[in-house]
């Protein structure tokens, strides 16, 4: 079945369902499916074109989002948490003639913002579907598209994944499968819906007949009052967990009735398993791995092993097939660093208007993820790192993540981040940024470096910050790391 047309399955089935939450809002299965069928038949004289949406995060995004989808048009969320200058930038690269939004997003942005578009459709409760423009056209688009997803640009300027019903159905149904989901279940949903992650709540959630609880994390208060609603699943990102665990009362309260603690985005640390399991014993905590590129999952960590595997991703998703590759496309053997590469019914179609970058990403029907990884004996895989990350120290490669590892899980620490600083004989030396726990010494710090460490690793200083330099969708940016480095020492 297509992707909407689940909802259309549960609303004939259990039509007073409530499928949506958004504060003191809800809508049902039954109503829901009406309204998609509203918007979606006011653009279906439009064939498989391309189709900008403008939404935060709420019940009337998923109401556009499933519209364009029943259209049979192309859906592509904007990313709105970015500045507004790579929106422009991901809206004329993309070539995308045709908006829909809401009234306020309208307003906000003014009508220069909107001259690009031939087609405006505005969406807004209560009232008619208004066309602010209509301009019929004939476009050119890959058969199988349905969805195009923007990746965070952490390692860059963010790309147009291209994905499929048959993409975003597989990676639902292995996600409902690993996770147990059913009708019953109620989703805590406080990270951005524009992104892989955040799209694969709303996906997997919707086929298996549950509701969706939508929140953000702008006020904690609220974020707390929403787990307390009912909520069995639980999705976030590392600094997510971090977040809410600096208030470890209302955490052990909200958290009691979760089954369920689901993470991506970024590795857990064993720091933030620990906290969790302190307060609330009882919880199932899940990590999972994966990448635009493969709709969102491609590995987990299983309940049972979470303990003694957190420093890994896990094993592959239903569906997915891993593998670690040396640089002529050959696997290597187990505790031997490569790069990881994955095949499976999820992996995108291409990057949108990019064949050259899609040729570099798809080699003989594998995806070479950019992430350094290793084969354990037992079928698991552990991250090392990203290929683009690697530092060159005088006459070694080195792994930063390695070394922030190596740190964080022999000190009393929240967080370390490498930063490469010019040195005047090796080229590049590193710093150290470090999120600190009550307990966390400089000095103890930079003795165990002097121990543990190789002299050409051995930190030029170690500054404290308060929070991780994360990009709007939640994850660390190498950029934003240098960013916050400068900052730090502009203020010192």
């Amino acid at each position: 079945m297509n992707i909407d047309a689940y909802l259309t399955e549960h609303a004939r089935k259990t039509p007073h369902r409530i499928a949506l939450e958004e504060g003191n809002n809800s809508i049902s299965y039954g109503n829901l499916e009406a309204s998609v069928s509203d918007i979606a038949a006011s653009i279906g004289e439009f064939r498989h074109c391309r189709f900008a949406i403008l939404e935060e995060m709420g019940i009337q995004y998923i109401k556009m989002l499933m519209a364009v989808y029943r259209s049979d048009n192309i859906a592509i969320p904007m990313p709105i948490e970015m500045p507004r200058i790579i929106l422009e930038k991901i809206l004329d690269n993309s070539h995308i003639r045709n908006i829909i939004t809401t009234e306020a997003q309208y307003s906000k942005l003014g009508d220069n913002f909107f001259k690009r578009f031939g087609t405006i459709v505005i969406v807004s409760e209560n009232k008619p579907i208004q066309f602010i423009r209509k301009e019929l056209s004939i476009e050119s688009n890959h058969p199988e598209l349905k969805l195009v997803l923007y990746t965070s640009g952490t390692t860059g300027i963010p790309k147009g994944v291209m994905l499929s019903d048959k993409n975003l159905t597989t990676n639902a149904a292995s996600i409902i499968e690993i996770l147990g989901l059913n009708a019953d279940d109620k989703a805590a949903m406080v990270i951005s819906p524009h992104h892989a992650f955040g799209n694969s709540i709303i996906n997997s959630h919707l086929m298996a007949g549950g509701c969706i609880a939508m929140g953000n994390m702008k006020f904690i208060g609220s974020v707390f009052s929403l787990i307390e609603s009912g909520v069995t699943v639980f999705y976030g990102v590392p600094s997510t967990y971090r977040i809410l665990l600096r208030y470890p009362d209302r955490f052990k309260r909200a958290f009691s009735n979760v089954r369920t603690a689901a993470s991506a985005g970024g590795g857990m640390t064993k720091q933030i398993l620990r906290n969790i399991k302190e307060l609330v014993p009882g919880i199932e905590v899940l990590p999972m791995y994966g990448q635009t590129e493969a709709t969102a999952r491609l590995a987990y960590v299983p309940k049972e092993d979470v303990e003694e595997f957190i420093e890994t991703i896990g094993k592959p998703i239903p569906g997915v097939t891993l593998d670690v590759f040396a640089s002529k496309g050959q696997p290597v053997g187990p505790y031997i660093t490569a790069e990881l590469v994955a095949k499976g019914d999820n992996i995108l179609l291409g990057y949108l208007d990019d064949e050259a970058a899609t040729k570099k990403k798809i080699i003989d029907g594998w995806m070479y993820t950019g992430d350094l990884a290793q084969k354990l004996p037992n079928g698991y895989f552990k991250l090392m790192g990203r290929k683009d990350d690697l530092l060159k120290i005088g006459d070694h490669l080195v792994n930063p993540r390695e070394i922030e590892k190596t740190i964080e899980n022999n000190n009393k620490v929240s967080a370390v981040f490498v930063v490469p600083v010019e040195h005047e004989l090796m080229g590049t030396a590193i710093s150290l940024m470090v999120i600190p726990e009550p307990e966390t010494d400089i000095d103890t710090l930079f003795k165990f470096c002097r121990k543990n460490l190789p002299a050409h690793l051995y930190p030029k200083e170690i500054l404290f910050i308060d929070h991780p330099p994360l990009t709007e969708s939640g994850k660390i940016s190498n950029r934003l790391i240098v960013e916050e480095y400068k900052n730090v020492k502009n203020r010192m």
